[in-house]
């Protein structure tokens, strides 16, 4: 079997890492693996599947992304008398790119499988909305399965475009938890010296609410007095501002940014309390991880179905004085009984689970 997956870069956001355990779910099978990156963002976080067995692994690197393209194009002719059993994507952008591919026969395929990664439609404006909508319209029709993470991702999705309807369907995103149990999740000498902390992460963007979390720490640690940390695990563009808001609300000896982090499961496992802070999410992966290693798990109500989810606190999106209720109520409240619980919901959310509704799917359209 030979499977493709293509991304924008080699960061490890949710799309990537969705993305990525479709790769260790067919390496388990002994599938070949392609993997292409078209830029290099320079932060390792792949380099675990480069020299694996069954692996191509392809990083475009040069500034000027169009000429990567170009060079992916002249890969795929190269191999062009191979045929790929399934093609991956996640990211509206490589979506696109795949789906003229296939109009022009660049390359074979049985099946192309397309996964939204974000509510486009609410999360872009302006310019930078009607790119997307172009994509959309040149790139999607080629798509085999195009899989939304929420019924409001669909719906919002097939109400721009309903002649999407015959091949989209919501199947919720997967969780390794194979793949978490391997990982080296103990207490590490730098946890030990935090003490106390709450933990979030994700990239530093606008999106991820970093900054109301911050305010709403800074209110916490007023009204509790409680001796607290906050560790955020991520990179990003917005750094620079994150650290001007902690210098403004003298928090630099309590908030640290921790940038890139590649196992982030012994932070979320020694944490007081786990937290997504996001203004909007398709939906945050990074919440099932930490529903993995952590009984005190608060989000905002960023993404279709949070709410649905069993015993996490669940608060109001951009809002700083009820993500502080939210943490405070949280921190006090036992919270003992959630492990049985959340290993209930993560078990039915497997990753072979979801690769089997995938191929009934496909079977089902096709």
């Amino acid at each position: 079997m030979k499977i493709l997956i293509l991304l924008p870069d080699n960061g490890l956001g949710g799309a990537e890492q969705y993305l990525k355990m479709i790769a260790e779910y067919y390496l388990k099978k002994n599938a070949h693996i392609t993997i292409v990156f078209l830029y290099d963002r320079f932060d390792n976080s792949w380099l675990n599947l480069r020299d694996r067995k069954n692996v191509e692994y392809k990083l475009y690197t040069g500034k000027f992304k169009f000429l990567n393209i170009i060079k992916f194009i002249t890969y795929l002719l190269y191999i062009n008398t191979n045929k790929f059993d399934y093609v991956y994507s996640s990211h509206v952008k490589t979506t696109s790119l795949l789906g003229v591919l296939f109009r022009f026969n660049i390359f074979k395929k049985d099946f192309f499988i397309a996964r939204e990664s974000t509510t486009v439609f609410t999360r872009f404006k302006g310019k930078e909305l009607r790119l997307y909508k172009i994509l959309y319209k040149i790139g999607y029709s080629k798509v085999d399965l195009l899989i939304c993470q929420t019924k409001v991702m669909k719906d919002q999705l097939l109400n721009v475009y309903p002649n999407f309807k015959k091949n989209t369907v919501v199947i919720p995103n997967p969780v390794d938890r194979d793949l978490i149990s391997s990982s080296e999740i103990k207490e590490i000498e730098e946890i030990k010296n935090f003490h106390n902390y709450l933990v979030s992460a994700g990239r530093l963007i606008p999106e991820k609410g970093f900054d109301v979390l911050i305010k709403a720490f800074q209110i916490l640690k007023k009204e509790s007095n409680k001796k607290l940390k906050l560790i955020l695990l991520g990179e990003g563009p917005e750094r620079s501002k994150l650290e001007g808001l902690i210098r403004e609300l003298n928090l630099e000896e309590e908030v640290i940014l921790k940038g890139i982090v590649l196992n982030v499961y012994p932070y979320f496992k020694n944490a007081m309390a786990c937290i997504v802070s996001s203004r909007i999410e398709g939906f945050p992966n990074v919440l099932l991880q930490m529903m993995s290693q952590n009984e005190k798990i608060l989000s905002t109500d960023c993404a279709g179905g949070i709410s649905d989810i069993p015993s996490i606190t669940v608060c109001k999106t951009d809002d700083v004085q009820d993500l502080k209720n939210g943490l405070l109520e949280l921190l006090t409240k036992d919270t003992v009984g959630n492990r049985k619980i959340y290993n209930e919901y993560l078990d039915k959310r497997n990753i072979a689970s979801f690769i089997e509704i995938v191929e009934n799917n496909l079977l089902t359209l096709n």
